[in-house]
């Protein structure tokens, strides 16, 4: 009996794999492409700009970017290789070297910058430090050694130029001077304290006016007399002296702020009716404008607060 057999089935041949925009081929990186990259750790965003991978300008965003900074280096050659048009593996390689040593140089600078500024700034800082004090004790000493200047009673007429220097520690200030108002002089009081008075009434009762005196005296050509005053002490503060101007006109006196650098030391110059006291102060020196009613500063305008009012 004859036995018919199954013939095998005819088998399709493989579809070979068709690379589409579905399907793209895997992209296989060579040898020597992979590592970790200096230029792209230490330059980050601009090596991203010049390698064309634009991720990596994360790397300019504050706290964010040292994170991008080490994922560049870890990742950085495989993405430029991927996003760059190269000749060869070896022409990858020999620029991302160029990358590398633009970046370990670049870095290496400025840490030496760095290191020179941190040596040299603060060498510098005290050199000047050192020669402003060695100005200012220089001017100090030239203003102790000038002619002291003449009696108040004896000073310039109204509006008239004048200047010169002064010091509110010397022994030859006046105790009494006769102003518009009455005498101003130095008066003892019940308590033992000496204050600065007119008529016997005292100018000022507070904590400042024990250690109150006269300095110089300016006229001005409208019936009014500018008594520099210096406050030495006072307050418990390690500030030597201050200094403000008494005011004097027949209806009353007035005061301004006080002022000054603490230095005991200073200059005078009148013009008319303006007057600029010179002070030092460490770095320079401190200039006063007063025309009889705003105060200035280095120019700036000087304004009662509870640490400058002489009635205080």
């Amino acid at each position: 009996m004859k036995t018919e057999t199954a013939s095998p089935a005819k088998l399709e041949p493989a579809q070979a794999y068709a690379p589409s925009a579905a399907n793209p081929l895997p992209v296989a990186l060579p040898d020597g492409v992979k590592g970790w990259s200096w230029g792209a750790f230490l330059l980050n965003w601009i090596w991203a700009i010049g390698n064309r991978t634009w991720i990596g300008l994360l790397a300019i965003i504050p706290y964010v970017g040292i994170v991008v900074a080490f994922w560049l280096g870890f990742k950085g050659r495989e993405m430029a290789w991927k996003n760059g048009q190269w000749e060869s593996i070896e022409h990858f390689n020999r620029v991302q070297k160029k990358w590398s040593r633009w970046g370990v140089g670049l870095t290496l600078g400025a840490m030496l910058v760095g290191i020179l500024a941190a040596i040299f700034i603060p060498a510098y800082a005290d050199y000047k430090h050192k020669a402003d004090e060695q100005k200012i004790s220089g001017e100090i000493a030239a203003a102790i050694s000038a002619p002291p200047n003449p009696p108040l009673s004896e000073q310039s007429p109204a509006g008239a130029a004048a200047s010169g220097t002064f010091d509110s520690n010397v022994d030859t200030l006046p105790s009494t001077i006769n102003t518009l108002a009455g005498p101003l002089t130095r008066t003892a009081l019940s308590d033992g304290r000496m204050v600065m008075t007119i008529n016997g009434a005292p100018v000022f009762n507070g904590e400042d006016a024990q250690w109150q005196k006269p300095v110089y005296m300016f006229k001005q050509s409208d019936n009014k007399q500018l008594i520099l005053m210096a406050s030495s002490g006072g307050r418990g503060t390690s500030c030597e002296a201050l200094f403000f101007f008494l005011i004097v006109q027949q209806s009353g006196v007035t005061a301004t702020p006080e002022f000054g650098s603490c230095a005991t030391q200073g200059s005078y110059s009148q013009d008319g009716g303006k007057i600029a006291i010179t002070i030092p102060k460490m770095g320079g020196h401190t200039v006063v404008n007063f025309d009889g009613t705003t105060l200035l500063e280095d120019g700036s305008p000087v304004n009662f607060t509870a640490d400058n009012d002489p009635s205080k």
